[in-house]
């Protein structure tokens, strides 16, 4: 029984950037100062996972489009080892790569084109990483660990934590609404009309602040609800 590959090479849509991740470090390597771009993608992943996941990551990271686009092509495509994948490895490789880029930024500290070299070597570096374990195992082997995915994978708001959260705030919202009207709601249950369950209600609650104006408000609604059914 032949074994299933893990993934194969197929076309990607949208724009090749993977030339940009190419001509930074080529002309990087004359250019020192130009190492500085690297700036944008550590700080944009971050910044887009607020909102939208890692979304720079599988669409607009130039190393990433470089993965998808070519070495998928070379790739054995063969899974990605489980511990890389690991929370305690992908904590070693931010605290390590961090690390390094600190110490090395503190002895380049005041030079502009020896603390762009810095940002240049991290990126190559870590390149020729991602190249060998694409040739080794899957395009996207770095993806897996690369520690500003791992920054942004802790950034992104966990869907299931927001809606639980969400949810329990709106019940609560509800609750102290209910108890707040519950004078209003309760003429509302026993008046035919809106129009004459809102007078009535103005007997007991008095619209001079936005609280009660919408207790009124929420009357009119709930007397309809609850002669329309």
């Amino acid at each position: 029984m032949t074994q299933k590959k893990f993934h194969r090479h197929f076309p990607t849509k949208g724009l090749n950037l993977y030339w940009i991740i190419i001509a930074y470090l080529v002309i990087g390597a004359f250019y020192p100062i130009i190492g500085w771009i690297a700036i944008i993608c550590m700080v944009a992943p971050v910044a887009f996972s607020v909102k939208r996941g890692r979304w720079w990551c599988g669409n607009a990271c130039p190393r990433g489009n470089f993965f998808d686009r070519v070495l998928s092509r070379y790739s054995p495509h063969r899974p990605i080892p489980a511990f890389v994948r690991s929370r305690g490895w992908r904590i070693f490789m931010v605290a390590f790569i961090f690390t390094m880029f600190g110490v090395q930024m503190y002895y380049a500290w005041g030079n502009w084109a020896a603390m762009g070299a810095v940002f240049w070597r991290i990126i190559l570096l870590t390149t020729i990483v991602a190249v060998v374990l694409a040739f080794i195992y899957a395009p996207r082997t770095w993806c897996s660990f690369c520690p500003m995915g791992t920054l942004s994978s802790w950034v992104t708001p966990k869907t299931d934590t927001f809606l639980m959260v969400t949810v329990a705030l709106r019940s609560v919202i509800i609750a102290l609404r209910n108890v707040r009207c519950a004078p209003a709601f309760a003429l509302c249950n026993s008046t035919p009309t809106r129009l004459v369950a809102m007078e009535r209600a103005s007997t007991i609650l008095t619209a001079s602040n936005a609280v009660n104006a919408l207790c009124l408000a929420q009357c009119g609604l709930a007397s309809i609800n609850t002669f329309r059914a």
